[in-house]
């Protein structure tokens, strides 16, 4: 696809607005969905919820092999088109659901949920064998600030479709599911590669490429580190998301304060605090902070659940987890060579998405649904366990890199003195 620097700078932008509606109707259905899976039969505990949940990620997971090699053999703009149509189905109907395993089945949709992977392949056709790394850093870097600001605006307005047009589930999510047809549509056949390109292919996920990145030792420690951080963080998002839904039915605008609190920090640390620790810090150094970070929000919350107590001490996690898991994940990327770069990014998300799976491995059959406490007495254990694993196995991380949780920017920053 040839196009004038212009057109390029054009594309990219409207890529950002792919990018955050995406991701806002994503948001908007996480928030929803806890609510439909508690009406349905026979009813599921804690421990099944979870379980559902799993088999969705795990399609997840073996879904970006197939919307890797559909890139690959018919390019973004087909692989797009079809990944919204799916996912606009599974929103729409998802809540209508009522049977427990024909909502297991429904979850196997999600394989499709992969418009992340098709715009960072795009991103890559679009800059190409001329560009270089700096300017395919800018780009990627871009994409945190919608998915931030997805993170506050999609619960918000989940919750104010339910307060203000109607209380039915059905109706936000078909809303939600609407928006994302009508949107993401037009938006892919207009913006998307029309074809497949050998440029892109080789950015592509495939099993001796990540057979090659894990005998790395480097990527192989950062990628360790990455589920040990990713499984306690998922594990409390997925219960809390739960208990939210079931104990706040009577006082919606409490979420959507939670989720705009949640997102504005996301979004701050993305912008401000994590460039200025990287002058300051090295990458070890950040990672480590980071797990304080997580260890302190954990133990806090073991405490308490007020929700007052929960937007004191939840900005802590979400930001112990944006260093952490920007910070390993570009040690993952830069221990590959650039020719790799899409495949090591590739590696990276399955392993966050093999984290939530454990979920239910971290969770077990013993966690209350109106009781985190334990959860968070766990996750603290596992945070406190992988903190002298880093200090001792993290040595490898030397050089700073401009790294959100996009997990693709490669741009050096240099430690200030």
């Amino acid at each position: 696809m040839m196009l004038t620097k212009k057109e390029r700078e054009r594309v990219n932008w409207i890529l950002l607005v792919v990018y955050g509606i995406w991701n806002t109707c994503d948001q908007w259905s996480k928030i929803l969905i806890p609510f439909a899976q508690w009406s349905l039969e026979p009813r599921p505990d804690l421990f099944s919820l979870l379980i559902l949940n799993a088999v969705g990620t795990t399609a997840q997971l073996l879904g970006s092999f197939i919307v890797a090699q559909l890139i690959d053999a018919k390019g973004c703009r087909v692989s797009a088109l079809l990944c919204t149509l799916v996912i606009g189905v599974y929103q729409i109907f998802v809540v209508r659901i009522k049977d427990y395993y024909a909502f297991g089945g429904f979850q196997l949709l999600l394989a499709f949920q992969h418009m992340p992977l098709i715009v960072d392949a795009c991103i890559a056709q679009l800059v190409g064998q001329d560009g270089d790394d700096k300017e395919r850093s800018r780009l990627l870097m871009r994409l945190t600030i919608p998915m931030s600001v997805a993170f506050a605006a999609g619960p918000y307005l989940a919750i104010q479709v339910l307060y203000l047009i109607s209380p039915s589930m059905e109706i936000s999510q078909t809303i939600c599911g609407c928006l994302l047809l009508a949107t993401m549509l037009p938006l892919s056949y207009y913006t998307m590669p029309s074809d497949g390109s050998d440029k892109s292919a080789n950015r592509l996920p495939s099993l001796s490429s990540y057979i090659e990145i894990l005998a790395e030792p480097k990527a192989k420690w950062s990628l360790l580190f990455l589920v040990l951080v990713c499984g306690p963080y998922s594990s409390y998002d997925q219960i809390l998301r739960i208990h939210l839904a079931s104990h706040m039915l009577t006082n919606p605008g409490d979420m959507s304060k939670l989720a705009f609190v949640l997102g504005a920090t996301a979004l701050l640390s993305n912008i401000f605090l994590l460039p200025y620790l990287q002058r300051r810090f090295g990458p070890q150094q950040l990672v480590l902070m980071a797990l304080t970070s997580l260890l302190f929000s954990y133990a806090y919350l073991s405490q308490v659940n007020e929700l007052h107590h929960l937007m004191i001490g939840m900005p802590f996690q979400v930001i112990g987890a944006c260093v952490a898991i920007g910070q390993l994940a570009a040690q993952v990327m830069s221990s590959v060579p650039r020719s790799h770069m899409g495949k090591a990014a590739a590696l990276n998300r399955i392993a966050q998405l093999a984290a939530t799976v454990m979920t239910p491995l971290v969770t077990g059959y013993y966690i209350d649904m109106s009781e985190t406490q334990t959860l968070c007495l766990v996750s603290a254990g596992m945070t406190a366990l992988t903190l002298p694993l880093v200090y001792y196995k993290g040595g490898f991380m030397k050089e700073n890199f401009i790294n959100l949780p996009t997990m693709m920017g490669l741009k050096t920053i240099p430690k200030e003195d």
